[in-house]
């Protein structure tokens, strides 16, 4: 039983890779040191920001490294 939906995931995931492969990078903005530094500490009182901003970075390292 399952087995269907597994097939069924693997066929339609099997043309995802050769579109993703054409696509270029996405542009990334780089900001001075001292701007990040600044964030960093206001993150410190942020948890929810801080969450979103390292899953952005995680993307971003991604971002790079398919260059």
């Amino acid at each position: 039983m399952r087995l269907l939906p597994m097939l069924a995931v693997t066929a339609l995931l099997s043309a995802c890779g050769a579109a993703i492969s054409d696509r270029p990078a996405c542009r990334v903005t780089e900001f001075p040191r001292d701007l990040q530094m600044q964030a960093a500490e206001e993150l410190r009182t942020a948890p929810a920001l801080r969450t979103m901003m390292d899953a952005m970075a995680q993307d971003r390292a991604f971002n790079r490294a398919v260059r």
